[in-house]
């Protein structure tokens, strides 16, 4: 009897977890059959970067609403005829994000393919055309640069190709130094990669797959190193500027202070020389300045002759050698008088 009563137990117990597994399971088919489904493009093969997206490398795929990915494709509008901006691999839901408009293989307008020594970059070997890098540079101070340091000039560039290949390489190729690679730049961009490449040590560095693209084209990084580069300039023209008003400025006191220091000359004292002239038993004293006529300033020792204002002066060499000079001693001089009838 009792074996009978524990038999009796075991199966009223499996028969009530059974039950409930059941109930569990019915439940959750019928959750199952009220989610709501919708088609999402996925691929149907790994599509390399570059690579224009065909009907033969994707396929309609029904997804759960609630799982699809924010951003995929459900229209074969918005997928035909477009480029893959990064690798895709098989059973991949097609994100727009992840297409382009142009082949990144070729140079679109408006961007610019630069060639860079990759030998010594030891990152060379996991590049791969298409991959995103920054570009950072160590510069040393300079009428360019306000401070010596490292400087993203660019963020986010696109590899192009990689020792003159665009294709991604295969898995036997992966691993293997480059020797030069090439990097899509901005048109608007190509001052700053100049910069870079002749003031300083460049290194690239593997970057995220986000774009920096400005709305004007140009990259973000690039865009603030040239307004950094212009800004120094500028400050350096204005301080330039401030040293040379500062030293005109200078220059000018100086010259005020040396003029101040001068004697003030008397406003009668002209420059000349006196000269004695014996005319009929009269001493004359006269004025003599060079190019004007020579001026009587009086008998000498004549008690009654007017005062006159004293005026010195010193007879530059080069008027002691002029034939005006010479001729005032003879008769053709200014000062010559005939001899008196009255003394015979």
């Amino acid at each position: 009897m009792r074996n009978k009563s524990i038999y009796l137990l075991l199966a009223c117990v499996c028969g009530t977890v059974a039950a409930v597994l059941a109930s569990e399971w019915l439940k959750a088919q019928g959750n199952q059959n009220t989610t709501s489904m919708v088609e999402i493009f996925v691929t149907t093969a790994s599509i390399d970067v570059g690579e224009k997206i065909t009907g033969e490398k994707i396929a309609l795929e029904r997804w759960p609403e609630d799982k699809v990915p924010e951003g995929a494709s459900k229209q074969l509008a918005e997928v035909e005829g477009k480029y893959a901006k990064q690798r895709l691999y098989e059973d991949e839901p097609i994100i727009l994000a992840k297409l382009m408009d142009e082949n990144w293989t070729s140079v679109p307008n408006g961007w610019k393919a630069v060639d860079m020594d990759a030998s010594e970059l030891g990152i060379s070997s996991s590049l791969q055309p298409g991959d995103r890098v920054d570009v950072v540079g160590f510069f040393e101070k300079s009428d360019f640069i306000p401070r010596s340091g490292s400087q993203t000039v660019f963020m986010g560039i696109r590899v192009f190709s990689i020792d003159g290949d665009t294709a991604r390489r295969t898995d036997d190729e992966r691993g293997k130094p480059a020797r030069y690679l090439q990097l899509l730049i901005p048109e608007k961009d190509k001052d700053a990669w100049s910069y870079a490449k002749e003031l300083a040590d460049i290194e690239l560095h593997k970057a995220s797959d986000q774009d920096h693209t400005l709305e004007d084209g140009s990259n973000e990084a690039a865009s603030e190193f040239l307004a950094m580069i212009e800004n120094h300039r500028t400050e350096l023209e204005e301080e330039e500027e401030r040293l040379r008003l500062e030293k005109e400025e200078a220059a000018r006191q100086e010259l005020e202070a040396e003029v101040a220091e001068e004697p003030v000359v008397a406003a009668d004292k002209v420059e000349g020389f006196t000269m004695f002239k014996l005319v009929e038993g009269r001493m004359l004293e006269y004025y003599i300045v060079a190019g004007k006529l020579p001026v009587l300033i009086g008998e000498v020792g004549a008690k009654d002759a007017e005062p006159q204002k004293p005026m010195t002066g010193t007879l530059p060499v080069q008027v002691q050698q002029d034939d005006d000079y010479q001729r005032l001693n003879g008769e053709d001089s200014p000062f010559f008088q005939p001899p008196s009838n009255d003394e015979n």
